[in-house]
Parts: structure tokens; sequence; C-alpha cells
């Protein structure tokens, strides 16, 4: 598949048709042809297509988890943050990372970036870009790692302003991921538990 067909696929499967932001755009092309990013070496990696990841995978459940209303409803709250939360990337250690694109989230910003551990909490990362958000993520308060990577990132063309964790600029996201799954877990629980 060329890139543009890749890319356009890319955009349905996980935006919803939306443009891929150009960090993303960047990101996912070095990884597709094999020339890399930075992240890779950090576990992170582009979502590939069909590939499924922490709130659509729920095959390590055994027959009776299946039986649990509540492990049951966790897992379709998840399904259903999937409208919200555009899962575009993942680490091998099964978190994953996504644009926060909620109908009440402002649109004249871009999406805030929403990481969801393996505890299924959704936190919301600084940074205006998937690439400032991973960045914060793997360098936190290792400054000399920061400036590193950003470094790396800058070479493939996605500029970084920030010199530090603590320079990332801070994002709101409206209404709050945890309030959102947690309303949707209650109303899964009780429609399963009625």
């Amino acid at each position: 598949m060329v890139r543009g067909e890749r890319l356009a696929a890319f955009s349905r499967e996980r935006l919803d048709g939306a443009a891929v932001p150009e960090d993303l755009r960047i990101l996912a092309t070095a990884q597709w042809e094999g020339t890399g990013h930075p992240f890779q070496r950090f576990g992170i990696t582009v979502l590939e297509p069909g590939e499924r990841y922490l709130l659509t995978d729920h095959s390590y459940l055994t027959e009776q988890d299946r039986q649990d209303p509540d492990i049951m409803a966790t897992c379709a709250a998840f399904e259903r943050m999937t409208e919200y939360l555009k899962v575009v990337a993942v680490h091998e250690d099964g978190l994953c990372f996504g644009y926060w694109t909620h109908p009440r989230q402002r649109q004249d910003v871009p999406p805030p970036v929403v990481m969801v551990d393996t505890e299924g909490s959704f936190l919301v990362q600084a940074g205006r870009t998937l690439s400032e958000a991973c960045l914060g993520e793997i360098a936190y308060e290792d400054d000399g790692l920061f400036t590193e990577v950003a470094e790396e990132l800058a070479r493939l063309g996605i500029p970084v302003a920030a010199r530090s964790w603590a320079d990332l600029a801070e994002v709101v996201a409206d209404p709050a991921p945890e309030d959102v799954v947690e309303e949707l877990y209650r109303a899964e629980l009780e429609r399963r538990t009625a």
C-alpha cells in the first residue's frame, strides 16, 4: 500500500476520517518505511491497521470473567470510550495514547492527548501534540533525556519548543475522561444487573 493510501486508511480506522496531525503523520511514515522514530526505542509505536489495544482487546478474559457483570461492564465502558478517545499509539507494556474528541471538548484547539494505563486510568497528558505527550511521558523529570529525544524529533521534522517536561503546555479535557468512563461503567453495570 502506498503512503497516501495507508495514511487514508489509518485516518478512517483510527480517527474517523479526520486529518492525521502532522507529527503523527511523520511518526507513522517513519515507522512504516522502516527508518523509525525515537519513541520506538522506548516501546511506543503507532498502531498498525487492525491492531487491537487495551480498550478493545478482551481476549484475555476467562469464561468465569465473562460471567462477572462488573468485569463485563468495565469492558463495555472501555469499548464505548473509543467513541471519544481515538487511540493511535501504544506502548509495549499495554499503555495506549489517543486524542480526546468528546463532543463537549473545545473544537478551536488541538484535542488533548490521553494515556490509558493498564489499570484503566485515563490520564490527560501535558503537551499540545502526540509527540509532546509521548516525550513528556518517557522523559518526565529527566531534562537531559527530554532534550535528546526532542532533538531527534526535530531531525525528523517535528519541532518541540519546550525544553523540559515542566515547559509542556497543560491541557484540559472537558469532560474529564475519568468521569466519562465512570458514567459509562455505571450505566453498563446497571443494564447488566437490572
